[in-house]
């Protein structure tokens, strides 16, 4: 066991995994979580965000061992599978790659609202066809472009913080609704700022052999990440807080350009809108390359059909990826980027709920402290997935009986 247990080695020297995490982070969760936080608790939002923080780590710790011991794609998957038993693995698989499908959806269609307004459903799908379009040509940011594509996001964050600390709010109007001000809504704010997160697996669990690191830098480059993502969002709620309030913060669809009309910088608004819509398109694909994974394994293990897993010249899947993005694209149209995000959080949270069950077995007689984090994070995901709204819990009820039930019929086997 201790051999199946051994944590891989890294392959590529040049590449730092820093920025490959941050890559697939730092996004809408970012950009516009900040608002569906803020309506579910008010200014106590930012207690939910250690909260979101320590789910994170919890479940980055769980798929990092998971993947050391089922190398290739899919490793929660087929860890639940092995572990718990082929229905929650299905259920736990189907909830992943529906959550990512969202996600692709909402950041699309945050990047056809900033760059598009008035055809904001056509530039999603294109935003995604491109995305698709870049993985079968195997495009992989990495290196010196992945940090220069990381030091925009920290410019626009780095602008929207200036520009509300450096002017004086407005004061709010008597007649404008009061917020939400209840510790009740911590667990909701929670949920939605764990999508913020996102995107830990693209360094813990890669589906490739190639993109595997050493367990050192693979510690170093999660500890580094996710401290980095909850200083950006910590700071930028100080900064929308201060600027619009918790009532007008809870109602902006994007907080960050909203603010600038807020602050008198409406002059700022087109660069800002320009910078956070390219910030969104290595997300974008991140998110693409994390439902692959998952989806790989239930090719591989004949839940899927096996045409989906077609490669090309680049080595990528592109028959899943088409299936993939032209889900995302759906969704786009007809699903606007705060609801999609709310239902990717929750679909993920209940993966992860399987995923953390599937790696406490695993490390119940090996390592202590995974272990209790992966008990951790069974429990945290369940909580933060039952505090998510209505419209998500039942949509990702669905997912949960037709995900298992489509992927059973397909292969005939339930045992």
């Amino acid at each position: 066991m201790a051999q199946e247990l051994e944590l891989p080695r890294r392959l590529e020297a040049g590449t730092s995994a820093i920025p490959q995490a941050l890559g697939a982070m730092l996004g809408v969760g970012l950009f516009v979580g900040l608002a569906p936080a803020f309506a579910a608790a008010g200014p106590w939002s930012l207690f939910g965000l250690p909260v979101a923080a320590l789910a994170a780590t919890c479940c980055a710790v769980s798929t990092a061992y998971q993947s050391a011991a089922y190398r290739g794609p899919g490793a929660a998957y087929t860890c639940t599978r092995s572990r718990v038993g082929l229905v929650p693995a299905r259920i736990g698989a189907t909830t992943h790659i529906a959550g990512q499908v969202a996600a692709m959806a909402a950041i699309a269609g945050v990047i056809g609202d900033l760059l598009v307004p008035s055809s904001s459903g056509g530039a999603a799908a294109v935003a995604v066809l491109l995305a698709v379009l870049a993985a079968t040509a195997g495009l992989r940011i990495r290196g010196r472009a992945a940090w220069l594509w990381l030091l925009l996001t920290f410019a626009v964050v780095a602008v929207v913080v200036a520009v509300c600390f450096g002017i004086a709010p407005v004061p709010a109007q008597p007649s404008s609704p009061p917020g939400p001000d209840s510790a009740v809504g911590i667990t909701g704010a929670a949920g939605v700022l764990f999508f913020a997160f996102l995107g830990f697996e693209r360094l813990t669990a890669p589906a490739e052999q190639r993109d595997r690191f050493d367990w050192r830098v693979v510690r170093r480059g999660v500890t580094v990440s996710l401290a980095v993502t909850t200083a950006l969002l910590g700071l930028l709620s100080a900064g929308l807080l201060y600027q619009l309030g918790p009532a007008r913060l809870a109602l902006s669809p994007v907080p960050v350009i909203d603010v600038l009309g807020a602050a008198a910088a409406s002059d700022l608004r087109p660069v800002v809108a320009v910078g956070v819509a390219v910030a969104l398109l290595p997300v974008l694909l991140a998110a693409l390359e994390i439902a692959r994974s998952t989806g790989l394994a239930l090719v591989r293990d004949g839940d899927l059909p096996a045409a989906l897993g077609r490669r090309a010249r680049s080595g990528t899947p592109y028959p899943l990826d088409l299936l993939v993005g032209a889900a995302a694209a759906a969704v786009a149209q007809f699903v606007d980027p705060i609801p999609a995000m709310a239902f990717a959080a929750c679909s993920v949270l209940v993966h992860y709920a399987f995923a953390n069950a599937g790696a406490r077995l695993l490390l119940a007689e090996e390592r202590a402290w995974p272990m209790r984090a992966a008990c951790l994070g069974m429990g945290l995901a369940v909580v933060l997935a039952m505090s998510m709204p209505v419209p998500a819990l039942l949509a990702t009820l669905a997912v949960v009986i037709v995900g298992p039930v489509t992927t059973g019929a397909f292969s005939r086997r339930w045992s």
